[in-house]
């Protein structure tokens, strides 16, 4: 599918030009010391940190979507770049300054509040790790990216466990730098969902465990349901057609945003007014476009929710993982999987893409709704899809805890 404009005649490197010297300026910047409006001060620091991170985000974007193969090793280097020079000021003793000020001088206004708190938490993470070690992360997952895609198209595990190794390695150095006096796991889960911690994941994940498993079983050992429906042959434009027009309908601006194809569905934002979806195509199998466009529409709506005086600052961001989960999955499963969704939708569908009249809603609802275990996260059922994030919780920790070999992933 032939798409051209994306950035209007410029691209992702351009960015570089215009940031490539930000390294020998991220410690000079001085504001006087009297200046009293230190809030003022710190937003204006917050913004140039915002904008590296979200020049860094356009660069990932683009690899995923439509960076030429060969082109990894160079873009490795660019977004580490990018990505230390968002660290370097980010770190700046006069960020540190401004907090400490403002902490000292507590604003009663809610927000602004808010503002120093997540400031402080992001300052002191990244004080503690190396000051070369985003650059380090960033290239060492950027060419990890392009060996799992290599590794998934020729199912091909060893190519990419190298780089996987990386990585692994790499989280250990930041959760040591970072400090933590139970798991290793909790600094880096910590990042994704504030003050929880490994053994709080170990007790929910028990509990939910406690009820799913025997429910698997128990509809294992009931009459199968046929999906066949969803396995016919669905031209590519149509599906894409289809799910950009539920997209729309449930909400989603693409004035202020736009979908794309990726080897893996994500949502990545450059602010409240360009949010990034991204899905993938299976011309035999409805479910991972129409689904992983829905999901990734329910991330893209929780963006776009965001207040614009927000733009360019850490308030900007989702309030957590967990939280931003549970928007995309809402519209994926509660909604998108719902009998009065698909009551509505069905004869479009029906139309849309020729089917037989002989196939009923009833058997197609049953079909999207059908439960059988399975190797691909984003493609399981919403009874499955939680015992992966269970089994992927409990690997990354026997991997970070040196309990489990990469060369034995495939095994377990």
């Amino acid at each position: 599918m032939a798409r051209s404009g994306i950035f209007d005649g410029s691209s992702p490197l351009t960015w570089l030009i215009a940031i490539a010297h930000v390294g020998s300026w991220v410690h000079t910047l001085h504001v006087p010391e009297n200046m009293p409006d230190y809030l003022t001060e710190l937003k204006g620091h917050l913004a140039k940190v915002r904008d590296l991170d979200t020049a860094a985000a356009v660069l990932e974007w683009d690899q995923e979507t439509y960076m030429p193969p060969l082109a990894a090793e160079s873009r490795a280097h660019q977004i580490a770049t990018v990505r230390q020079a968002a660290h370097d000021l980010l770190t700046s003793d006069r960020v540190g300054a401004l907090i400490e000020k403002l902490q000292d001088q507590p604003s009663g206004d809610e927000p602004e509040i808010a503002l120093v708190r997540i400031a402080k938490r992001d300052y002191d993470r990244a004080t503690k790790l190396p000051p070369t070690f985003a650059a380090r992360l960033a290239r060492t997952v950027a060419l990890a990216k392009e060996g799992w895609k290599t590794a998934r198209q020729n199912d091909d595990f060893d190519t990419f466990a190298p780089h996987l190794e990386a990585v692994i390695d790499l989280n250990r150095e930041k959760a040591e730098a970072l400090g933590f006096s139970q798991s290793i796991y909790d600094p880096l889960l910590d990042e994704f969902e504030p003050d929880t911690t490994t053994a709080d994941v170990t007790a929910l994940f028990a509990e939910l465990r406690a009820r799913l498993v025997p429910l698997v079983r128990s509809i294992a050992g009931s009459s199968e349901v046929d999906d066949s429906v969803l396995r016919r042959y669905y031209p590519r434009q149509l599906q894409w057609d289809f799910g950009m027009a539920v997209a729309r309908d449930i909400g989603f601006d693409f004035d202020r945003g736009r979908q794309d194809l990726s080897a893996h569905p994500f949502t990545t934002t450059f602010s409240v007014h360009d949010v990034r979806l991204t899905t993938r195509i299976d011309e035999k199998y409805f479910s991972p476009a129409f689904f992983g466009s829905l999901h990734e529409a329910g991330h893209g709506l929780y963006e776009q929710g965001v207040d614009p005086e927000f733009e360019r600052g850490p308030l900007a961001s989702g309030t957590s993982l967990g939280m931003h989960e549970s928007q995309s999955r809402l519209w994926e499963n509660l909604v998108g999987r719902s009998r009065p969704f698909w009551s509505h939708y069905f004869p479009r569908l029906q139309t849309h893409f020729g089917l037989p009249a002989g196939i009923t809603v009833d058997a197609f609802y049953r079909a999207v709704n059908r439960v059988k275990p399975s190797f691909i996260r984003v493609e399981a059922d919403e009874v499955t899809y939680n015992l992966h994030i269970m089994l992927r919780f409990e690997t990354e920790i026997d991997l970070l805890e040196g309990r489990l070999a990469v060369a034995d992933v495939p095994e377990v």
